[in-house]
């Protein structure tokens, strides 16, 4: 019960465990992406979307969620999974977080070096602007061929 805490001790047990709050010590944001289903899995009306937004992409491309948190990545994709506010795409078909700020990130397909290093490095933790930099990195894997969602 929070009664029971210490009058120092201000966390919440409750946000901590659901992992709805950032640590303040994490300053900024990170960008994260999450494999989805393969495009064959997925509902013809979200097919036709991906096509739309992904015109370039190679056919059987695999499909990535791009997105944007304060948290800790495994802590944003688990509240997906719950669905507390979640993307459907990633609540619904995702497969894998693949944890980009961390070198030399695994997306579990064969991308250049040189884009390796630019995912790595838009996607590490600090106070640029996050939309620009979730931008940049969904259009960096859709040069690539692949299929791309985000906001």
């Amino acid at each position: 019960m929070l009664h029971d805490l210490p009058p120092d001790d201000s966390a919440d047990p409750a946000q901590g465990a659901t992992g709805h709050t950032p640590d303040p010590a994490l300053v900024g944001s990170i960008l994260y992406v999450v494999r989805l289903d393969y495009f064959g899995k997925l509902p013809k009306s979200k097919q036709a979307k991906l096509i739309e937004l992904n015109p370039l992409a190679r056919k059987k491309a695999p499909v990535f969620y791009v997105g944007q948190t304060r948290l800790e990545a495994w802590k944003r994709y688990e509240n997906h999974l719950q669905g507390y506010r979640a993307s459907r795409w990633v609540e619904k078909h995702g497969k894998r977080l693949i944890t980009v700020d961390t070198w030399k990130p695994d997306f579990g397909v064969a991308l250049p070096e040189s884009a390796v290093r630019a995912a790595f490095d838009l996607a590490r933790r600090n106070r640029g602007e996050p939309g620009k930099r979730e931008k940049a990195l969904a259009e960096l894997l859709r040069s690539h061929g692949y299929y791309v969602i985000s906001n």
